[in-house]
């Protein structure tokens, strides 16, 4: 155990080698399960990076982020990580490498991972020792805490309805375009406009305001497929008379996924924006026609500094699990969080 340990420290010790170092999953963490492996390097002309686990090759990356999906399984021992950053034409080569911790024998080996976006204000980093996580009243173990964001699909909802003229919907398309311009490499993006219909838009020039709102139905199109992170963030009058979904069925579908719903509401307050947005972790704020490019501005900066949460629940039932968070020191304040999933 001795000799193990002294291992685990000089391997933490270069966890940080040269111009790499590891995002996730750091030394200590538990590798159990469908996890993310990231890296962040600065050396320039990057051919590859490779993603080494207990010495087979993993995975290649060769455009930033440098990021991969691996199933470490449920075996209970320690996992070596690696990352190698080939560049300069292959010419040169730069390391870094992580060890994780061993379950103990009474851990749970439940690979069912939760992901929880949150809003914290904290007077330093943050560490798991900060917070408390309940699912169902039941405290679960945090495994990992990341203080970055990865790259996201951002779907843009834009309220064309008649209720959107003097001068909102072109103000809310131009706050999209500006938007845009504070996505980061890797990002992507859409535009669905809606009336009483819900469709997509290459382009937003030749839109007129127009027919009813199926509000309900647009933010619900925006899911994703295949479980990539999704900030929906929506512009609207707030008002809808034509959806197919009712708000419990959207809410479903919504809140199952890895998607955080954002809203800004230019005229009277929308149930349905207010539990989706609180449901999901993330934020409705109010607007006006000249200030709505200055709220979605907001909304991305706010998105641009959120925590991810991933602890490995030990629930077994299916249906709504609650979410509650708490923090463990003085001078950290939760802001949002979201508040539960459905579990099927």
């Amino acid at each position: 155990m001795r000799t193990w340990l002294l291992a685990a420290a000089l391997l933490a010790a270069v966890a940080v080698h040269g111009s790499v170092a590891f995002i996730a999953p750091q030394t200590g963490a538990q590798a159990v399960g469908p996890q993310i492996i990231e890296v962040t390097t600065d050396a320039a002309a990057i051919d590859r990076v490779e993603f080494h686990v207990d010495g087979v090759l993993a995975g290649v990356v060769r455009k930033p982020p440098f990021r991969l999906a691996y199933d470490f399984g449920t075996k209970l021992t320690p996992r070596t990580i690696e990352a190698r950053v080939l560049s300069d034409g292959y010419r040169r080569t730069e390391t870094a490498r992580v060890i994780t911790a061993s379950l103990t024998a009474g851990e749970s080996l439940n690979v069912d991972l939760v992901e929880v976006p949150m809003r914290i204000r904290a007077s330093r980093p943050l560490k798991a020792s900060d917070l408390r996580i309940r699912e169902n009243s039941v405290e679960q173990t945090i495994r990992e805490i990341q203080p970055v964001r990865g790259a996201a699909h951002f779907a843009f909802v834009v309220d064309r309805s008649l209720s959107m003229s003097g001068g909102k919907l072109e103000a809310a398309l131009k706050a999209v375009s500006n938007a845009r311009k504070m996505l980061r490499a890797g990002d992507t993006s859409s535009l669905v406009v809606f009336n009483h219909h819900v469709g997509q838009a290459g382009t937003a020039g030749d839109l007129r305001p127009s027919g009813g709102t199926a509000l309900r139905d647009a933010v619900a199109s925006t899911i994703a497929e295949g479980g990539k992170r999704t900030y929906v963030v929506a512009i609207t009058d707030g008002g809808d008379r034509n959806s197919l979904l009712s708000t419990e069925a959207a809410l479903q579908k919504i809140a199952g996924t890895k998607s955080i719903v954002s809203a800004v509401v230019l005229g009277n307050s929308s149930p349905f924006l207010e539990r989706a947005t609180r449901t999901t972790g993330g934020t409705l704020l109010p607007a006006r026609r000249d200030n709505v490019g200055r709220q979605v501005e907001r909304i991305l900066e706010d998105i641009n500094s959120r925590y991810t949460v991933v602890y490995q629940s030990s629930g077994t039932s299916t249906g709504w699990r609650s979410i509650e968070i708490e923090p463990r020191r003085r001078r950290v304040q939760i802001v949002s969080a979201r508040e539960g999933y459905f579990a099927q």
